[in-house]
């Protein structure tokens, strides 16, 4: 069942479904509009992909993103950046605590077997096992991309720690149910998402349903969060005027 947005004005909204568990999706997202990404029952694991639509050779760069930020968890305020020092995608609410995960990867079919067994669509149908690996191959043959445009994705509601200096543990923490995320396109962009179980997720296959809404967000003013957070956001912002000029 689609939830209701009491913040948001019904004329506003573009676009409003449920991607159910294991599968994929993807779509244009117009430079100005919003994508709010909500788990109703705080169990929620997307992994996304994503491209500067109108060329995408420029595509997010996970390293520069943690780098220029001096910081691999984001949320609210921070931006998402291309490898040409350009913004993506803001973050413009976070209501989960920082469930982002940029360090993990995404699962492949060997994972998947290994962490949940055997699961195939002769026997349960559009609930069979799938992989990110898999979802994004098949969302990107849609666009004439493929293996070769394969970059590092980034995991919504979830977390991954760093223990003792170097070993990785997926938090036991979720987000409360309803908890949405915000991201506000700052270029046109191509968005692949896969709604499977983190990579690093162990025992059954049961990823949960997500929602997404797609609308107009109002226009970026000169006090905006994301434009202002840091000098290295104000410089990005200057670098995607440019581009749009």
């Amino acid at each position: 069942m689609i939830t209701e947005h009491k913040n948001l004005k019904p004329e506003s909204i573009i676009l409003d479904e449920v991607l159910p568990g294991g599968a994929r999706w993807s779509k244009i997202i117009k430079r100005g509009d919003k994508l709010r990404i909500t788990t109703e029952n705080g169990l929620g694991s997307l992994s996304a992909m994503f491209y500067n639509a109108d060329n995408t050779a420029e595509r997010f760069n996970s390293a520069d993103t943690v780098k220029i930020q001096y910081n691999a968890y984001f949320g609210k305020g921070r931006v998402l950046y291309s490898e040409l020092g350009r913004v993506l995608f803001s973050i413009t609410e976070d209501t989960t605590d920082g469930m982002f995960d940029a360090i993990a990867g995404i699962s492949n079919p060997r994972i998947i077997k290994e962490r949940f067994g055997e699961g195939d669509f002769e026997h349960i149908r559009n609930r069979y096992y799938k992989s990110d690996r898999e979802n994004f191959l098949v969302e990107l043959g849609k666009y004439g991309m493929g293996k070769r445009d394969m970059i590092p994705a980034i995991n919504f509601f979830r977390k991954v720690d760093v223990k003792e200096g170097s070993r990785l543990e997926l938090s036991s923490r979720r987000p409360k149910p309803g908890s949405y995320i915000e991201l506000r396109a700052e270029m046109n962009i191509l968005l692949l998402l896969s709604n499977t179980p983190h990579v690093m997720e162990e025992g059954g296959y049961n990823p949960s349903d997500v929602q997404l809404t797609i609308y107009k967000a109002a226009p970026v003013t000169e006090d905006d969060l994301c434009v202002n957070f840091s000098p290295q956001s104000q410089r990005a912002f200057i670098n995607n005027a440019r581009y749009f000029a």
